[in-house]
């Protein structure tokens, strides 16, 4: 993910650079798309991975083969449906564009895109095998090793005059290496893997649907709260104004997958623990990594509060500071998103993901309608604002609330586990802020850099001593790489 960030802060100016405003807004547009059609896999993904971890937790290697079969055969139904749908889609996009030469390479990069997804779907029945494992490490390298090729070759044909559609058939090759990949790391992790229609069972049909569309709710509501704004934007506004809220916006969700990357995976602990029925260690996680995750999360998104400004002006250009303010609000937001992220995990891992559905499209709804209203009279701003309201109420209050009631764990000592945490991190962020003014105030790398470094070691001593246990910091010390 470090690697991946660190691409994109060089190819973002580039590909902009080269595509111009309107064919970035449209290969973001097009891009957008590739979320909407993992509403397919209607939370299959999740149901796999919470039996999978179960299933191998306990050892039951045939009921495992059993959802793997199973889903198989689910997936290549939708796979199935994602070409018929792509088809249909290509079809009607004449009814948007009107330009013959942009008609054909968008229709184009739309079929692109349906078969990249419909070769990639068959592979997701063996998502729960590096999940229950934790050995996420395994398919890093494979990863990095795709960017440096999808990286190398968007630089050598943008540099030859190519544009959108060759940008997507570039992702298309890296990403058929990457699903070969992701096989043979699952087949090497899970030893007893078997392929083979007789372990199809259609009592697991149910029970994978059962808990899957209570995901396929969440995954609606994920991707109307996350991936809607921009199809608003070139609805109401233009594509060139996607382009300006892109930049705001992708900075803030490269912090959040950032910080996921390393926190976000606790599904199948949660699940272990709690199919050995032991509540009190679910309980002392939550706690410990909703803190952990405070951490994380009001620290690096004061950090990019501070610095932000300077580094889109550095970045893009000062033609491009109105992202800064849609910056700021989705910043606010998704360190709200990631404090309660574990909580998240729990319901997944206990199966009572069906109130987080419920919440999670109600959400979604009021997000719709407040940025149409605010975009119309506030512009990229009110666009930001409409995504950022609702999402707090939901997940600083109504989420932990529900979390807490299926854990038995009270309000009151949740919320004093982050108070100290929260405060503390805050008036630290205020120090930072006043004392770097002036080195920011001309836009520099290295000035940049600077403030971001030197924030780290005073904050990162003071805050293990002042928010985590000794028992908490030990802990933490056994999660770090490379440790001694």
């Amino acid at each position: 993910m470090v690697a991946n960030i660190g691409v994109s802060f060089f190819m973002t100016p580039f590909i902009i650079g080269k595509l111009g405003d309107e064919w970035y807004g449209i290969w973001v547009i097009l891009g957008t798309m590739v979320g909407y059609y993992y509403l397919i896999d209607m939370g299959m993904a999740t149901a796999v991975t919470r039996y999978m971890s179960h299933y191998i937790a306990k050892k039951e290697t045939e009921s495992a083969n059993r959802v793997i079969n199973t889903s198989l055969v689910i997936y290549c139904l939708m796979a199935a449906v994602i070409i018929l749908a792509t088809v249909v889609i290509g079809y009607m996009a004449e009814y948007l564009v009107t330009d013959p030469g942009k008609l054909y390479i968008i229709r184009t990069s739309i079929l692109v895109i349906g078969l990249n997804l419909a070769i990639e779907f068959p592979l997701k029945a063996f998502s729960g095998i590096i999940g229950a494992y934790v050995r996420y490490d395994l398919l890093a390298y494979g990863h990095f090793f795709t960017l440096v090729l999808n990286t190398a070759l968007t630089v050598f044909f943008l540099n030859r005059g190519h544009g959108v559609l060759t940008l997507f058939i570039i992702v298309f090759v890296c990403n058929q290496i990457s699903n070969l990949i992701f096989y043979f790391v699952s087949r090497r992790l899970f030893k007893g893997m078997r392929i083979g229609l007789k372990y199809f069972e259609r009592e697991k049909v149910r029970d994978l649907f059962g808990y899957s569309i209570w995901s396929f709710l969440n995954q609606i509501g994920d991707q109307v709260r996350f991936k809607i704004d921009s199809f608003v934007i070139v609805w109401l506004l233009t594509a060139g104004h996607v382009t300006h809220y892109v930049i705001g916006a992708r900075l803030a969700e490269y912090f959040m997958s950032l910080v996921l990357r390393a926190t976000n995976m606790l599904v199948p602990v949660f699940t272990r623990l709690h199919a050995e029925g032991n509540h009190e260690e679910i309980r002392n996680k939550l706690l410990f990594m909703t803190k952990v995750n405070a951490v994380l999360a009001v620290f690096g998104g004061g950090v990019i509060m501070i610095v932000g400004r300077p580094f889109i002006a550095r970045w893009m250009g000062d033609g491009y500071l109105d992202a800064y303010p849609v910056l700021v609000v989705l910043t606010i937001s998704v360190m709200v998103e990631i404090i309660q992220t574990p909580a998240n995990n729990i319901l997944y891992a206990i199966s009572r993901h069906k109130y987080l559905a419920y919440v999670n499209v109600a959400e979604a709804a009021v997000n719709l309608v407040l940025s149409i209203v605010l975009i119309k009279r506030y512009g990229l701003i009110g666009a930001a604002i409409g995504t950022a309201v609702p999402l707090v109420i939901s997940r600083f209050f109504i989420i932990p609330l529900y979390a807490g009631r299926c854990v038995g764990l009270g309000m009151s000592r949740y919320y004093r586990n982050l108070f100290v945490t929260g405060f503390y991190t805050a008036a630290y962020m205020a120090v930072l802020f006043i004392l770097s003014r002036g080195l920011l105030s001309t836009p520099s790398y290295a000035s940049i850099l600077l403030v971001g470094i030197a924030s780290v070691p005073v904050y990162l001593v003071s805050i293990m001593y002042i928010s985590f246990t000794k028992s908490e910091r030990a802990l933490i010390r056994t999660m770090l790489p490379l440790r001694g």
